[in-house]
């Protein structure tokens, strides 16, 4: 697998219903890829940028079939929800000294929402539904805390996102459920939706 595959992205929208989407929360975190080789397995990001050795606890990975790639976000919880700046004071840390303590102390979580190769066979052409039922499967035989099947829903986009703000989310995420994977690539079947705030003027 080569590390050099880049993410597919999302183009921006406002909040919506349809039954041929799935709905997810948009997870504050360091996007990723993870690939389990024969050899071990590996992180990556959106640059191409070696994330293995940022996040031991994620050694978890290797318990996947060898030929698996997924597509998620890495988080670190804080208060019961994703908290980006401590994900980032870790994010940043170059000593494995450093880095070996706060994987015990403040372990991130992977938040896997895509698989794109399962014992090396390719999934990208599979429509979005397909490839989520495989990576379920996947999964949650693994019983892995350190690994999360990032859930969602079908239809209800306006509701889910007025509970996913209301819980302190970052937003959410639609994706056409026959939608194919296009690494390296913003596809409009993918929308990221996120709250708008804007400042209430109060004339004099």
């Amino acid at each position: 697998m080569n590390a050099c595959l880049l993410p597919m992205l999302a183009v921006r929208a406002e909040p919506f219903d349809s039954p041929e989407y799935l709905f997810e929360v948009k997870w504050d975190g360091v996007r990723a890829l993870a690939a389990r080789e024969a050899t071990g397995w590996r992180m990556w990001g959106r640059e191409g940028a070696d994330y293995t050795p940022r996040y031991p606890e994620l050694e978890v990975l290797s318990r996947l079939p060898p030929g698996t790639l997924l597509d998620g976000e890495v988080i670190l919880c804080q208060g019961g929800r994703p908290h980006l700046p401590a994900l980032l004071s870790r994010h940043q840390l170059l000593r494995p000294q450093q880095i070996a303590a706060l994987s015990r102390t403040r372990p991130v979580t992977y938040v896997v929402f895509d698989v794109l190769s399962i014992r090396g066979r390719m999934l990208f052409a599979h429509p979005l539904q397909a490839r989520r039922e495989i990576l379920q499967g996947l999964l949650e035989p693994l019983n892995e805390p350190r690994l999360v099947f990032s859930a969602g829903v079908v239809g209800t986009g306006r509701r889910f996102f007025t509970e996913a703000v209301r819980q302190g989310q970052e937003g959410v995420m639609a994706k056409h459920l026959a939608s194919r994977y296009r690494p390296g690539r913003r596809s409009a079947a993918w929308k990221k939706i996120k709250p708008t705030f804007r400042a209430r003027l109060i004339s004099p």
